[in-house]
Parts: C-alpha cells; sequence; structure tokens
C-alpha cells in the first residue's frame, strides 16, 4: 500500500507513503539537526522547512521511519519538522521559525510509541525534566509524542496536539529502523487545500 495513512487538517492534508511519491515536493536533505529553512534555501541539509500560506505551492515531504514528522499549521504558515529523540531534545520545536508563524494546530504523524521505544537509563539525561518514561519490569520506555505536545503546550498554551495513534515499529504497513533496521523511509507529505 503506498499511502497507509493520511488525516484532513485545518489547511492542507498529511500523507504518508511507503514509496517515493510520483509528485514533485519540496525537501531538505534531513540530519537529525535543528535547523528550520525556508523553502526557497533549497536544496540545503535541514530538519524542518517554512513556508507561508502565500508562497506555498508545492507539497512538502519529511522522510522518516521511527522519527516523527510534525505539521505545525498557523496563521502566517506552516512548519513541517522531522524531529526524533535527538531533535527534540535539542529544541527544534523551541525555534524561532515556529513562532513566527503563529501555531493554531500541530499534528504528529505515524512515527515510533511508547510501546516500542525501549532506551537506556542512560538516556534520562537528554529529557531530564520529563515525566514521560515508564518502567515495565527491568525495562524503560520513553512517550516521544507527548513530550512533543508538552514541550509545545509550554510554548502555545492554547494550541491543538494531536498525533497517529500509529507506531511505525508495531505496525508492518511502515518503515521503521528499529523493527529491522531498514534503508526504506516514510515519504510524510503536507499538501496545501
Amino acid at each position: 500500500m503506498e499511502v497507509p495513512f493520511s488525516e484532513n487538517l485545518n489547511n492542507g492534508r498529511f500523507e504518508t507513503w511507503t514509496t517515493k511519491p510520483q509528485m514533485q515536493v519540496k525537501q531538505a536533505t534531513q540530519v537529525h539537526g535543528t535547523d528550520i529553512v525556508s523553502i526557497e534555501t533549497l536544496p540545503c541539509e535541514a530538519d524542518g522547512l517554512v513556508v507561508s500560506w502565500e508562497e506555498f505551492d508545492q507539497p512538502l515531504a519529511i522522510k522518516t521511519a521511527d522519527c516523527m514528522p510534525i505539521v505545525i499549521e498557523g496563521e502566517k504558515g506552516v512548519v513541517f519538522l522531522h524531529a526524533g529523540w535527538k531533535g527534540l531534545a535539542d529544541g527544534i520545536l523551541k525555534r524561532p521559525e515556529v513562532s513566527l508563524i503563529s501555531p493554531q494546530r500541530v499534528f504528529i504523524g505515524p512515527s515510533i510509541h511508547e510501546c516500542c521505544f525501549e532506551v537506556s537509563s542512560d538516556f534520562l539525561q537528554n529529557f531530564p525534566d520529563s515525566p514521560f518514561f515508564v518502567k515495565t519490569g527491568e525495562k524503560l520506555f520513553f512517550n516521544l509524542q507527548e513530550e512533543a505536545k508538552r514541550q509545545l503546550r509550554e510554548l502555545f498554551p492554547s494550541l491543538l496536539v494531536q498525533y497517529a495513534p500509529i507506531c511505525t515499529c508495531c505496525n508492518h504497513a511502515f518503515h521503521s529502523y528499529r523493527r529491522n533496521k531498514t534503508t526504506e523511509r516514510n515519504w510524510n507529505l503536507y499538501i496545501k487545500g
């Protein structure tokens, strides 16, 4: 199945494809960092794209294999992010480009969920204040989606934050690096309209 997930948002549509879509898209070379760039600067390395509604003329693409694809719709435009634990810990959601669009709604697409995101005790230092660690027996798990939601709500208290109830590691319709070290990626698109 090429489009195992889709969701209508306020100003566009979010889709996850398991193969490269046959359409022109805007994308950056993702590096697990925190840079967010305007589409005019492409091609370049970055983990986020920002575009005003007036300049939004092609779908935006973020590739993932367990990390979170995050759409932030705002009054002035949209930010589309690739955020794994590293980007989240390094503050990608706190970048000034996010505030500049006056965020209203956030949607987090299919990504690894707490059920499969087992971490070591050393990992606690990346999120020392997070309440979203769960110990099950001797195993420690972390909820990336709830941590992202917490960080966003600290900055924008009235923000609507939702996420797909799909774990890419559990659900074999999606590519998951954690499950089988795949080099394949899920193509997450944000399409205006």
